[in-house]
C-alpha cells in the first residue's frame, strides 16, 4: 500500500535501520484519537499530516486504539510501528514500512553483500609518509578501519607507513593518520626564585672596673701591723687586645661587652686615675648595630615538548661522612636550584603545567657534629592552567625572626638610672621572603593553533 501526503521531507532524518532508539521529534503536533482503526488507514492519516509518502509490505496487518494529544506526529508514527513490531527506512524521499523480522533480514543480506564486493574488489597499495609522529605508534589506530582483507606496515628508515587495502579503505585509513600526524606543540617554561633576606642587629655592652690599694708605698697607710696593705680590684679578665684609654690588666668588674673588633661594632675606652697610684678605675663602651639586605634573583629556563617531563638544575653536591660499622662513608648531598616540569597544550590554546621548583642552599652557619653543614631547602610543588605568556606566583614564603638578649648582674641591673652600668642587651630582626614566578610561552605557535583548529 503507498500513502503519499504533499512529498516534502523537510528536516526528517533519513535513516536505514528500524526506529528503535530514543530521538528528538520535532513533527507538527496533533490529536489523535482512534479505537480499532485500521493501521493502514492510520499511516495514511499520518502521511498527511506529515507532508510525506509511506509504502507498507503485505505483512502489514492489524488494528489499532490511539488516543493521543499534541503529540508530534513523527512520534506517533514511532508509536503505531513499536506497538505493532514494524519498522521503517527511508528510501530517498520514501518511508518504507515493513516487519521487524523481514527488515533484519534484509539488512543482514545487504551486509552480506557489501562483503562479497569487498573481497571482489581489487587491492591497491599507497605509502602515506608521517612528518611528526611515530609510524609505528600509528598503526593500532589505523588497523580498526580497515578490512578483513587489508593489511598495513611501516618503514622506520623514512617514517612512511605502507598501507593495503581497498579504496574506500585506504582514503579512511590515510584521513586518520593526517590527523594524528600533527606537530607536537614546544613550551618555554622560565621560572624566577626572588628571594630576600634582611637582617637588623643592635647591640649595646658595658665593661668598667678598677682597683683601689691602700699601703705605706702608695703613701696611705693602713696604721695596721697587719694586714699592712689591703686591695680591692675587679675580678674579670678581658678576652680582648688592650684598646688605648684603659689599663693593659683593667680587672673589669662589669664584663658584658658588644661585639667589637674588624667588621663589628666600635668601642670607647676610658681611664680614669690613678690617685697617687691609690685609685684605677676603667670604663669601656662598646656598641654594633648592623643593617643587611640581600636579593637573590634566579632565573631558570627550559624548553620541552608537549607531555614531556623536562628537569634543569645547578648546585652543589656536598660530601657528608656517614660512620657506621663498615666504616665511614663519603654520601654526596644535593644543595641545587632545580625545576622540574611537564606542560600540556589544551584545546583551546591554554597550558596546563604540572611543575615543582626546588632551592636547596648549604648553611655553614649551622654544621653537624662533624663539621658538615646543613642543607635550607625551599620548595614548591603544584598544578596549574595558565594562558599563554601570562606570568602568575606559584608559592611564597615570608619568615621574620625577631630575638631580644639581656645580660645583666643580678639585683645591680634593676636600681634606677645606674643599672645601666650592669647590664647589655641585644637585638635583632631576620626576615625572608621567597617569591617563585613562573611564565610558560608556546615556541611553535602553528601547533597549537592546529590544536585549536582541527
Amino acid at each position: 500500500a503507498v500513502f503519499t501526503g504533499a512529498a516534502q521531507t523537510g528536516g526528517v532524518r533519513v535513516s536505514s535501520r528500524p526506529v528503535t532508539q530514543r530521538k528528538r521529534y520535532k513533527g507538527r503536533r496533533i490529536n489523535f484519537d482512534v479505537k480499532d482503526g485500521d493501521i493502514h488507514n492510520i499511516l495514511r492519516l499520518l502521511a498527511k499530516e506529515g507532508n510525506v509518502s509511506i509504502v507498507t509490505s503485505d505483512a502489514v496487518q492489524g488494528t489499532v486504539t490511539l488516543h493521543l494529544k499534541l503529540v508530534p506526529w513523527d512520534q506517533a508514527l514511532d508509536i503505531v510501528l513499536k506497538t505493532k513490531g514494524l519498522g521503517m527506512v527511508w528510501e530517498g524521499d520514501i518511508i518504507r514500512v515493513d516487519t521487524l523480522d523481514n527488515l533484519n533480514v534484509e539488512r543482514d543480506a545487504e551486509l552480506k553483500r557489501q562483503a562479497d564486493l569487498v573481497k571482489l574488489e581489487a587491492l591497491e597499495s599507497r605509502l602515506i609518509t608521517v612528518n611528526h609522529a611515530d609510524a609505528g605508534q600509528l598503526l593500532p589506530r589505523v588497523r580498526g578501519v580497515l578490512s578483513e582483507r587489508g593489511k598495513i606496515e611501516f618503514d622506520a628508515r623514512t617514517n612512511t607507513v605502507v598501507v593495503t587495502d581497498i579504496s574506500a579503505h585506504l582514503d579512511a585509513a590515510e584521513d586518520i593518520i593526517r590527523r594524528l600526524d600533527t606537530q607536537t606543540p614546544q613550551v618555554l617554561i622560565e621560572a624566577r626564585i626572588v628571594e630576600v633576606n634582611e637582617v637588623n642587629t643592635q647591640q649595646l655592652g658595658i665593661q668598667w672596673g678598677g682597683d683601689a690599694i691602700f699601703s705605706a708605698a702608695t703613701g696611705n697607710p693602713t696604721g695596721l701591723r697587719f694586714p699592712s696593705t689591703v686591695g680591692i680590684s675587679g675580678a674579670n679578665d678581658d678576652a680582648q687586645a688592650p684598646i688605648e684609654g684603659t689599663a693593659s690588666n683593667p680587672n673589669f668588674v662589669v664584663n658584658l661587652p658588644a661585639a667589637t673588633g674588624l667588621g663589628s661594632g666600635g668601642a670607647l675606652g676610658l681611664t680614669f686615675g690613678s690617685i697617687d697610684s691609690t685609685f684605677n678605675l676603667n670604663v669601656r663602651l662598646s656598641a654594633l648595630e648592623s643593617h643587611g639586605t640581600v636579593k637573590i634573583v634566579s632565573s631558570p629556563r627550559i624548553t620541552t615538548l608537549d607531555n614531556k617531563e623536562a628537569t634543569i638544575s645547578q648546585g652543589v653536591s656536598i660530601p657528608i661522612s656517614q660512620v657506621s660499622a663498615a666504616g665511614v662513608q663519603t654520601v654526596f648531598f644535593d644543595a641545587v636550584l632545580r625545576l622540574t616540569v611537564t606542560p600540556h597544550v589544551t584545546q583551546d590554546g591554554n597550558i596546563y603545567l604540572k611543575m615543582r621548583a626546588e632551592n636547596n642552599t648549604p648553611d655553614f652557619q649551622n654544621v653537624g657534629a662533624g663539621g658538615d653543614p646543613t642543607i635550607l631547602k625551599k620548595e614548591a610543588s603544584t598544578e596549574l592552567l595558565l594562558r599563554d605568556g601570562d606570568t602568575t606566583v606559584i608559592g611564597g614564603i615570608y619568615t621574620s625572626n625577631a630575638g631580644y638578649t639581656r645580660a645583666e648582674v643580678p639585683f645591680l641591673a634593676r636600681i634606677p638610672i645606674l643599672g645601666a652600668l650592669f647590664r647589655n642587651h641585644q637585638e635583632s630582626d631576620r626576615r625572608t621572603e621567597l617569591l617563585i614566578f613562573v611564565t610558560p610561552r608556546i615556541v611553535n605557535r602553528a601547533a597549537a593553533s592546529v590544536r585549536t583548529n582541527p
